[in-house]
């Protein structure tokens, strides 16, 4: 086979992925649009979505990169998982001390996010390897990461479960029916089973409901979900009063401290820095220009990656899946935080995107050029 890296035509990548780089650009010319209608700048408010726009740099030069090496990742992700399971067993004690909110110097619901991701892309990447021993160290690597899960208690991260297993079941329509059930009910297992086996886990999973019936009855609007109801409640109040700017990321926690003063929501929320939703935080900081590019930063990347989940060769498949869990896991993960808040999430959605993106032009040259020798 011919060095594919040869072969890429940077024109050509410029022309047919340029409105992905656009999209990654997004929420920093949703930043500069903002602070041009106001008519002040700060530097601090470029550094996230500095990040994401690196987008364009780091994918061109990751296509540099030789495909065999670009796979070695999958060797990263073991090497992730054994340290973030151990991590996580040292700041929990096992599982058997309460969410903390923090490992490390990562929010516990970023961390145990992100280990989640890490474990999806292993089982996904058995497709690149097929030798027993290979599978059973990816294998181990999911188990791990869905253990880290359980022992950190971020209820978000579990919420995304029954998601990937839904994309799964589309994915592998083909399959039969036990098997679709089978993973239909896997979730649903791993969570009865933490519920019976672990008192905190069973309180987290109750406090949800006992939360929701106080701030719906209006007895009690200070728990974990209760908060996070008033700051969508707030951020959607933010995006009313300034639609087209936004409020800035200054005067977030400004609105909150009115808001409170006039009884719109609960006093407590005013220290939060964030909405605890992606969508809602974004539309409140920079207006329908921030709304318009967080639905780009995730939806045009998926589409790129979507195109391929049908591909011939299982090469091709193998990373666009990955990309596609990478799209659902960020987008459901924000539902409940913020995940372009953490600066090294904004890095990590931009590189892995680059590197599956590669992958996928990589391995189609690869299979054209086998095709094309027989």
């Amino acid at each position: 086979m011919r060095n594919v890296r040869d072969e890429i035509n940077f024109s050509e990548m410029w022309r047919s992925y340029w409105p992905l780089v656009l999209a990654m650009t997004s929420l920093l010319l949703a930043v500069f649009i903002h602070q041009l209608g106001i008519g002040i700048f700060h530097a601090r408010d470029y550094d996230r979505p500095l990040r994401l726009a690196m987008f364009g740099v780091i994918f061109f030069a990751v296509l540099c990169v030789p495909l065999r090496q670009l796979m070695l990742v999958q060797s990263a992700w073991t090497i992730c998982a054994l340290l973030a399971c151990i991590k996580a067993s040292l700041i929990t004690d096992g599982g058997n001390l309460p969410n903390t909110g923090s490992v490390g110097f990562l929010a516990g619901i970023a961390f145990s996010n992100m280990v989640l991701l890490v474990g999806m892309w292993a089982l996904v990447s058995l497709y690149w390897c097929s030798r027993t021993w290979s599978t059973a160290l990816k294998l181990i690597t999911s188990m791990l990461t869905l253990y880290v899960t359980y022992m950190v208690k971020t209820r978000g991260t579990w919420l995304a479960l029954p998601f990937f297993a839904i994309f799964f079941v589309w994915y592998f329509r083909a399959i039969k029916g036990r098997y679709k059930l089978a993973i239909i009910l896997l979730p649903i297992l791993l969570l009865a089973g933490a519920f019976f086996q672990n008192d905190m886990v069973r309180k987290r999973l109750y406090d949800v409901q006992s939360d929701l019936i106080a701030y719906q009855n209006g007895s009690n609007k200070d728990t974990s979900v209760g908060q996070r109801l008033e700051l969508w409640k707030a951020s959607i109040l933010m995006f009313k009063d300034e639609p087209i700017f936004g409020v800035g990321r200054d005067d977030f926690k400004k609105k909150l401290t009115q808001y409170a003063e006039k009884n719109q929501i609960t006093p407590t929320i005013i220290a939060m820095p964030h909405s605890h939703n992606g969508m809602f935080f974004h539309a409140a900081l920079w207006g329908i220009w921030g709304l318009i590019a967080w639905i780009a930063t995730y939806l045009v990347p998926l589409f790129y990656f979507g195109k391929h989940l049908r591909h011939v060769d299982s090469q091709v498949r193998a990373p666009a899946v990955m990309g596609v869990i990478l799209c659902i896991g960020f987008l459901i993960f924000d539902m409940t935080d913020v995940m372009f808040f953490w600066v090294t999430l904004n890095g990590l959605y931009a590189i892995n995107i680059a590197i599956f993106l590669a992958c996928i032009v990589k391995a189609k040259r690869a299979s054209n050029q086998d095709i094309s020798t027989h």
